[in-house]
């Protein structure tokens, strides 16, 4: 897909060594992007993402990042804009996902969760969105998950600090799509169960289960996520800001 509607942009994906993180990524090269691909822990899976977009004829680097901590977060912006220009495009995919029982689930765990997926969130969009008002262009996604919209009853108590992160996220987008208008559109995604690394572990009882309460009766694909962020950070989407689009095959209807 040599498209190139992104040439001459500068994308930073958080969390775009693996998964769904990759595969936007690598659509977002393909359009023509400079891709700063962010990493927590695993640098061979970001030099793998980056080496594929760098065969592909495209523009990629790595960048190490905690994203939960601002000095981090802010480092690795600095060093994005010397290698590869002001960030135009950003897209907070880092994220973590741990089960823990309501009743046993320590306060430990909610903290970490929340500084990953919200305070991440928070961090990235809070140094990025001074430099794209100031140059009067810039366009963010944030990764959700449907699990912030509609709980699962089949794993809500397992996952209370990882469905309210991820609410969370989408009442940000609102928020931050009305304050740093118009300049900046901020839009969010929320997948449904994707076939990752995240989801490897799932049982082939729960998966049969999942598969079947879903209209299109399968996982989705990491590619399918990645071209809905390409299209809401594409002029394709110029009047949409603000809304968080879910892409779960038809596993939960919200209106």
């Amino acid at each position: 897909m040599a498209d190139r509607e992104l040439e001459g942009r500068t994308a930073l994906v958080t969390g775009g060594s693996r998964g769904i993180g990759r595969a936007i990524c690598i659509r977002l090269a393909a359009s023509g992007a400079r891709v700063a691909v962010n990493y927590a822990a695993d640098r061979r899976a970001a030099e793998y993402t980056r080496d594929r977009i760098r065969e592909d004829g495209g523009v990629a680097e790595i960048y190490l990042a905690d994203v939960g901590d601002r000095d981090s977060t802010s480092a690795m912006f600095d060093a994005v804009e010397r290698d590869l220009g002001p960030v135009d495009l950003l897209v907070t995919n880092a994220g973590i996902a741990r089960s823990a029982d309501s009743l046993t689930m320590t306060a430990e765990t909610w903290h970490e969760i929340m500084r990953v997926n919200l305070d991440g969130t928070f961090h990235a969009v809070w140094r990025a969105k001074d430099g794209m008002a100031a140059r009067g262009f810039g366009r963010i996604v944030c990764i959700s998950s449907v699990l912030g919209l509609v709980p699962n009853p089949i794993t809500a108590e397992r996952m209370i600090a990882y469905g309210t992160s991820k609410a969370a996220v989408v009442g940000f987008v609102r928020q931050c799509a009305a304050g740093l208008g118009p300049a900046v559109r901020v839009n969010g995604v929320a997948p449904g169960y994707v076939a990752t690394d995240m989801t490897a572990d799932v049982s082939d009882e729960a998966h049969a289960r999942l598969t079947a309460a879903a209209a299109l009766r399968r996982f989705g694909r990491s590619e399918e996520i990645a071209e809905l962020v390409h299209f809401l950070l594409s002029e394709r989407s110029s009047f949409t800001t603000g809304q968080t689009h879910i892409a779960d095959g038809g596993y939960k209807f919200v209106p």
